[in-house]
Protein backbone atom coordinates (compact mmCIF):
# COMPACT_ATOMS: atom_id res chain seq x y z
CA UNK A 1 0.00 0.00 0.00
CA UNK A 2 1.15 3.38 -1.12
CA UNK A 3 0.35 6.58 0.75
CA UNK A 4 -0.37 9.99 -1.45
CA UNK A 5 0.16 13.19 -1.62
CA UNK A 6 -3.19 15.22 -0.57
CA UNK A 7 -4.32 18.89 -0.29
CA UNK A 8 -3.20 19.64 3.54
CA UNK A 9 0.49 18.03 2.08
CA UNK A 10 0.18 20.84 -0.96
CA UNK A 11 -0.86 23.30 1.26
CA UNK A 12 2.11 22.79 2.93
CA UNK A 13 4.55 22.80 0.28
CA UNK A 14 2.83 25.84 -1.02
CA UNK A 15 3.87 27.51 1.79
CA UNK A 16 1.05 27.73 3.98
CA UNK A 17 1.66 27.43 7.68
CA UNK A 18 1.23 24.36 9.73
CA UNK A 19 -1.33 26.00 12.18
CA UNK A 20 -3.73 26.88 9.10
CA UNK A 21 -3.37 24.10 7.10
CA UNK A 22 -4.26 21.85 10.69
CA UNK A 23 -7.33 23.84 10.84
CA UNK A 24 -8.61 24.08 7.22
CA UNK A 25 -8.28 20.27 8.14
CA UNK A 26 -10.25 20.75 10.72
CA UNK A 27 -13.14 22.67 9.45
CA UNK A 28 -14.20 21.06 6.27
CA UNK A 29 -15.00 17.97 5.31
CA UNK A 30 -12.42 15.37 4.34
CA UNK A 31 -13.08 13.11 1.26
CA UNK A 32 -10.90 9.96 1.10
CA UNK A 33 -10.19 8.62 -2.37
CA UNK A 34 -9.86 4.84 -2.15
CA UNK A 35 -7.31 4.42 -5.66
CA UNK A 36 -5.92 1.22 -7.37
CA UNK A 37 -2.74 3.62 -8.18
CA UNK A 38 -2.01 6.63 -8.80
CA UNK A 39 -4.11 8.90 -6.41
CA UNK A 40 -5.76 10.83 -8.69
CA UNK A 41 -9.41 10.82 -9.65
CA UNK A 42 -9.81 13.89 -11.90
CA UNK A 43 -13.53 12.81 -13.29
CA UNK A 44 -14.55 12.95 -9.82
CA UNK A 45 -13.03 16.08 -9.19
CA UNK A 46 -14.71 17.93 -12.11
CA UNK A 47 -17.99 16.44 -10.37
CA UNK A 48 -17.27 18.13 -7.20
CA UNK A 49 -16.35 21.14 -8.83
CA UNK A 50 -19.13 21.42 -11.27
CA UNK A 51 -21.36 21.52 -7.28
CA UNK A 52 -18.98 24.22 -6.01
CA UNK A 53 -16.86 21.53 -3.86
CA UNK A 54 -13.15 22.77 -4.33
CA UNK A 55 -10.97 20.75 -3.43
CA UNK A 56 -8.60 23.13 -0.96
CA UNK A 57 -11.05 25.78 -0.96
CA UNK A 58 -13.95 23.95 0.95
CA UNK A 59 -13.15 20.23 1.03
CA UNK A 60 -9.98 18.34 1.75
CA UNK A 61 -9.02 15.58 -0.27
CA UNK A 62 -7.30 12.74 1.15
CA UNK A 63 -5.96 9.69 -0.86
CA UNK A 64 -4.38 6.52 -0.49
CA UNK A 65 -3.47 3.88 -2.70
CA UNK A 66 -3.30 -0.10 -3.16
CA UNK A 67 -0.23 0.14 -4.88
CA UNK A 68 -2.18 -1.62 -7.92
CA UNK A 69 -2.67 -5.18 -5.87
CA UNK A 70 -5.99 -6.62 -4.26
CA UNK A 71 -4.03 -6.97 -0.90
CA UNK A 72 -3.22 -3.10 -0.97
CA UNK A 73 -6.87 -2.12 -0.21
CA UNK A 74 -7.38 -3.16 2.98
CA UNK A 75 -4.83 -1.00 5.08
CA UNK A 76 -5.31 1.90 2.51
CA UNK A 77 -8.91 1.81 3.68
CA UNK A 78 -7.97 1.43 7.45
CA UNK A 79 -5.28 4.58 6.90
CA UNK A 80 -8.66 6.83 5.90
CA UNK A 81 -10.65 5.64 8.56
CA UNK A 82 -7.92 6.37 10.80
CA UNK A 83 -7.41 9.63 9.68
CA UNK A 84 -10.39 10.20 9.43
CA UNK A 85 -12.71 10.62 6.16
CA UNK A 86 -15.99 11.69 6.59
CA UNK A 87 -17.04 9.75 3.25
CA UNK A 88 -14.67 7.22 1.08
CA UNK A 89 -14.70 6.85 -2.60
CA UNK A 90 -13.47 4.30 -5.16
CA UNK A 91 -13.47 3.70 -8.80
CA UNK A 92 -14.62 0.08 -8.72
CA UNK A 93 -17.10 -2.90 -6.70
CA UNK A 94 -13.79 -4.75 -5.37
CA UNK A 95 -12.21 -1.79 -3.98
CA UNK A 96 -15.72 -0.99 -2.31
CA UNK A 97 -16.47 -4.45 -1.30
CA UNK A 98 -13.09 -4.02 0.62
CA UNK A 99 -14.01 -0.58 2.10
CA UNK A 100 -17.29 -1.97 3.41
CA UNK A 101 -15.28 -5.18 4.51
CA UNK A 102 -13.18 -1.98 6.84
CA UNK A 103 -15.79 -0.12 8.06
CA UNK A 104 -19.31 -0.34 8.07
CA UNK A 105 -20.00 3.61 9.33
CA UNK A 106 -17.71 5.54 7.19
CA UNK A 107 -20.23 6.02 4.18
CA UNK A 108 -18.61 4.48 0.80
CA UNK A 109 -19.83 5.91 -2.33
CA UNK A 110 -18.53 3.24 -5.55
CA UNK A 111 -18.60 2.44 -9.04
CA UNK A 112 -20.51 -1.07 -8.99
CA UNK A 113 -19.66 -3.71 -11.78
CA UNK A 114 -21.16 -6.66 -10.27
CA UNK A 115 -24.53 -7.90 -8.73
CA UNK A 116 -24.51 -5.52 -5.43
CA UNK A 117 -27.39 -7.01 -4.17
CA UNK A 118 -27.03 -11.01 -4.87
CA UNK A 119 -23.29 -9.76 -3.28
CA UNK A 120 -25.02 -8.53 -0.01
CA UNK A 121 -23.45 -5.05 -0.74
CA UNK A 122 -26.90 -3.79 -1.01
CA UNK A 123 -30.51 -4.78 0.41
CA UNK A 124 -31.62 -3.14 -2.98
CA UNK A 125 -30.95 -0.52 -5.74
CA UNK A 126 -34.00 1.38 -4.39
CA UNK A 127 -32.54 1.64 -1.00
CA UNK A 128 -29.58 -0.46 -0.13
CA UNK A 129 -29.16 0.06 3.17
CA UNK A 130 -26.13 0.13 5.50
CA UNK A 131 -23.01 2.51 4.60
CA UNK A 132 -22.74 2.00 0.57
CA UNK A 133 -23.82 3.02 -2.48
CA UNK A 134 -23.37 4.46 -6.11
CA UNK A 135 -24.00 3.59 -9.34
CA UNK A 136 -23.31 0.45 -11.46
CA UNK A 137 -23.33 -0.28 -15.07
CA UNK A 138 -22.81 -4.31 -15.31
CA UNK A 139 -25.58 -6.33 -16.42
CA UNK A 140 -25.45 -10.07 -16.98
CA UNK A 141 -26.65 -9.28 -20.75
CA UNK A 142 -23.81 -7.12 -20.98
CA UNK A 143 -21.23 -10.21 -21.57
CA UNK A 144 -23.50 -11.40 -24.35
CA UNK A 145 -23.37 -8.44 -25.93
CA UNK A 146 -20.01 -8.00 -26.21
CA UNK A 147 -19.85 -11.65 -27.54
CA UNK A 148 -21.96 -10.94 -29.95
CA UNK A 149 -20.25 -7.81 -31.60
CA UNK A 150 -16.84 -9.80 -31.63
CA UNK A 151 -18.64 -12.42 -33.61
CA UNK A 152 -20.24 -9.83 -35.85
CA UNK A 153 -16.48 -7.91 -36.30
CA UNK A 154 -14.94 -11.59 -36.78
CA UNK A 155 -17.34 -13.91 -38.71
CA UNK A 156 -17.32 -17.20 -38.53
CA UNK A 157 -14.93 -17.23 -35.41
CA UNK A 158 -15.73 -20.35 -33.07
CA UNK A 159 -13.02 -20.16 -30.31
CA UNK A 160 -11.83 -16.98 -28.26
CA UNK A 161 -9.55 -16.55 -25.25
CA UNK A 162 -10.47 -15.42 -22.13
CA UNK A 163 -8.69 -13.54 -19.40
CA UNK A 164 -10.18 -13.38 -16.26
CA UNK A 165 -8.58 -12.85 -12.59
CA UNK A 166 -9.04 -15.34 -9.82
CA UNK A 167 -9.03 -12.16 -7.83
CA UNK A 168 -12.14 -11.22 -8.17
CA UNK A 169 -14.03 -14.14 -8.88
CA UNK A 170 -16.83 -13.66 -7.04
CA UNK A 171 -18.28 -11.01 -9.67
CA UNK A 172 -20.04 -12.95 -12.30
CA UNK A 173 -17.93 -12.04 -15.16
CA UNK A 174 -16.93 -15.66 -16.04
CA UNK A 175 -19.92 -17.59 -15.73
CA UNK A 176 -22.02 -15.17 -17.47
CA UNK A 177 -19.40 -15.43 -19.69
CA UNK A 178 -19.27 -19.10 -20.05
CA UNK A 179 -23.50 -19.20 -20.54
CA UNK A 180 -23.04 -16.78 -23.01
CA UNK A 181 -20.52 -18.47 -25.22
CA UNK A 182 -22.72 -22.15 -25.18
CA UNK A 183 -25.48 -19.87 -26.44
CA UNK A 184 -23.83 -18.64 -29.61
CA UNK A 185 -21.93 -21.57 -29.80
CA UNK A 186 -18.35 -20.28 -29.19
CA UNK A 187 -15.58 -22.50 -27.09
CA UNK A 188 -13.67 -20.45 -24.36
CA UNK A 189 -10.12 -20.80 -23.84
CA UNK A 190 -10.00 -19.18 -20.53
CA UNK A 191 -6.66 -18.46 -18.57
CA UNK A 192 -6.69 -16.84 -14.88
CA UNK A 193 -4.07 -14.64 -14.93
CA UNK A 194 -3.16 -12.96 -10.99
CA UNK A 195 -0.16 -10.51 -12.33
CA UNK A 196 0.90 -8.55 -15.15
CA UNK A 197 4.06 -10.49 -15.71
CA UNK A 198 1.81 -13.36 -16.77
CA UNK A 199 0.16 -11.65 -19.34
CA UNK A 200 2.05 -12.61 -21.58
CA UNK A 201 2.48 -16.31 -21.60
CA UNK A 202 -1.47 -16.04 -21.04
CA UNK A 203 -2.25 -14.55 -24.51
CA UNK A 204 1.01 -16.88 -26.58
CA UNK A 205 -0.78 -20.05 -25.11
CA UNK A 206 -4.67 -18.52 -26.01
CA UNK A 207 -2.84 -18.26 -29.74
CA UNK A 208 -1.22 -21.70 -29.38
CA UNK A 209 -4.53 -23.29 -28.83
CA UNK A 210 -6.30 -21.82 -31.58
CA UNK A 211 -8.34 -18.82 -29.80
CA UNK A 212 -8.98 -16.68 -32.65
CA UNK A 213 -9.14 -13.27 -30.45
CA UNK A 214 -9.14 -12.14 -26.61
CA UNK A 215 -12.25 -11.14 -24.21
CA UNK A 216 -10.97 -9.33 -21.62
CA UNK A 217 -13.02 -9.32 -18.41
CA UNK A 218 -13.35 -6.48 -15.92
CA UNK A 219 -10.44 -6.48 -13.80
CA UNK A 220 -8.19 -3.49 -11.99
CA UNK A 221 -5.15 -5.31 -12.91
CA UNK A 222 -6.22 -5.66 -16.85
CA UNK A 223 -7.25 -2.03 -16.79
CA UNK A 224 -3.80 -0.69 -15.84
CA UNK A 225 -2.30 -3.22 -17.90
CA UNK A 226 -4.42 -2.24 -21.22
CA UNK A 227 -1.43 -1.23 -23.42
CA UNK A 228 0.32 -4.21 -22.13
CA UNK A 229 -2.54 -6.87 -23.38
CA UNK A 230 -3.03 -4.71 -26.64
CA UNK A 231 0.76 -4.56 -27.45
CA UNK A 232 0.90 -8.44 -26.71
CA UNK A 233 -2.27 -9.70 -28.61
CA UNK A 234 -1.31 -7.23 -31.46
CA UNK A 235 2.13 -9.17 -31.92
CA UNK A 236 0.12 -12.54 -32.03
CA UNK A 237 -2.59 -10.86 -34.36
CA UNK A 238 -5.53 -11.50 -32.13
CA UNK A 239 -8.23 -8.79 -32.20
CA UNK A 240 -9.32 -7.73 -28.12
CA UNK A 241 -12.54 -7.35 -27.16
CA UNK A 242 -12.38 -4.94 -23.77
CA UNK A 243 -14.57 -3.76 -21.14
CA UNK A 244 -13.37 0.11 -21.04
CA UNK A 245 -12.52 2.47 -23.94
CA UNK A 246 -9.42 2.73 -22.89
CA UNK A 247 -8.64 -0.29 -24.31
CA UNK A 248 -8.98 0.78 -27.86
CA UNK A 249 -7.28 4.26 -27.68
CA UNK A 250 -4.45 2.15 -26.23
CA UNK A 251 -4.61 -0.32 -29.65
CA UNK A 252 -7.44 -3.04 -28.42
CA UNK A 253 -9.72 -3.58 -31.42
CA UNK A 254 -13.13 -2.89 -29.81
CA UNK A 255 -14.44 -2.23 -26.49
CA UNK A 256 -18.42 -2.06 -25.52
CA UNK A 257 -18.77 0.13 -22.40
CA UNK A 258 -20.46 2.64 -20.20
CA UNK A 259 -19.11 6.05 -19.98
CA UNK A 260 -16.59 5.09 -17.62
CA UNK A 261 -15.40 8.80 -16.88
CA UNK A 262 -19.41 10.23 -16.51
CA UNK A 263 -20.39 7.55 -14.08
CA UNK A 264 -16.74 8.52 -12.03
CA UNK A 265 -18.29 12.47 -12.46
CA UNK A 266 -21.54 10.86 -11.07
CA UNK A 267 -20.30 10.03 -7.32
CA UNK A 268 -19.68 13.30 -7.14
CA UNK A 269 -23.47 13.72 -6.80
CA UNK A 270 -23.49 11.30 -3.96
CA UNK A 271 -20.74 12.63 -2.12
CA UNK A 272 -22.09 15.93 -2.04
CA UNK A 273 -25.72 14.76 -0.74
CA UNK A 274 -23.83 12.52 2.22
CA UNK A 275 -21.67 15.67 2.86
CA UNK A 276 -25.13 17.21 3.41
CA UNK A 277 -26.54 14.91 5.53
CA UNK A 278 -27.63 12.51 3.51
CA UNK A 279 -27.49 8.48 4.67
CA UNK A 280 -25.62 6.06 2.02
CA UNK A 281 -28.08 3.37 3.05
CA UNK A 282 -31.21 6.19 1.51
CA UNK A 283 -29.44 6.65 -1.55
CA UNK A 284 -30.57 4.74 -4.55
CA UNK A 285 -27.97 2.68 -6.58
CA UNK A 286 -28.28 4.01 -10.03
CA UNK A 287 -27.72 1.75 -13.30
CA UNK A 288 -26.13 3.04 -16.53
CA UNK A 289 -28.04 2.68 -19.54
CA UNK A 290 -26.27 4.39 -22.15
CA UNK A 291 -23.47 2.40 -23.58
CA UNK A 292 -20.49 3.10 -26.39
CA UNK A 293 -19.05 0.89 -29.07
CA UNK A 294 -14.99 1.97 -29.79
CA UNK A 295 -13.41 0.83 -32.35
CA UNK A 296 -9.86 1.04 -33.98
CA UNK A 297 -9.20 1.47 -37.54
CA UNK A 298 -5.59 0.83 -37.04
CA UNK A 299 -5.65 -2.09 -35.04
CA UNK A 300 -7.95 -3.82 -37.35
CA UNK A 301 -5.63 -3.14 -40.71
CA UNK A 302 -2.36 -4.29 -38.39
CA UNK A 303 -4.24 -7.57 -37.85
CA UNK A 304 -5.84 -7.75 -41.22
CA UNK A 305 -9.54 -7.52 -39.87
CA UNK A 306 -11.77 -6.10 -41.89
CA UNK A 307 -13.86 -4.02 -40.06
CA UNK A 308 -18.29 -4.56 -41.63
CA UNK A 309 -20.05 -1.23 -42.39
CA UNK A 310 -22.83 -1.67 -39.84
CA UNK A 311 -20.24 -2.16 -36.95
CA UNK A 312 -18.56 1.04 -38.25
CA UNK A 313 -21.96 2.62 -38.40
CA UNK A 314 -22.82 1.60 -34.80
CA UNK A 315 -19.67 2.62 -33.60
CA UNK A 316 -19.95 5.63 -30.80
CA UNK A 317 -16.01 6.16 -31.22
CA UNK A 318 -13.57 5.74 -33.99
CA UNK A 319 -10.03 5.96 -33.61
CA UNK A 320 -7.94 6.20 -36.87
Amino acid sequence: MRLCTSVLACLTALGFPALAVAQFAISHPRIGLLAWDTCEMPDLIAGLKDLSRKPGEDIVIESRSAGKRYDGLAPATAELVKLPVDVIVSESEPAGHMARSVTRTVPIVTILSGDPVGSGLAQSLAKPGGNLTGLTYYATELTGKRLELLKDMVPGISSIGVLANPDVSHLPFEEDTRKAAKLLGITLVVRQVREPSALDGAIHQMKAERAQAVFVLPDMMFASEAKHIADVALAEQLPVMAWGGWFTELGGLMAYSADYASLVRGLALYVDRILKGAQPGNLPIEQATRFELSLNLRTARTIGVTIPPELLLRADKVIE
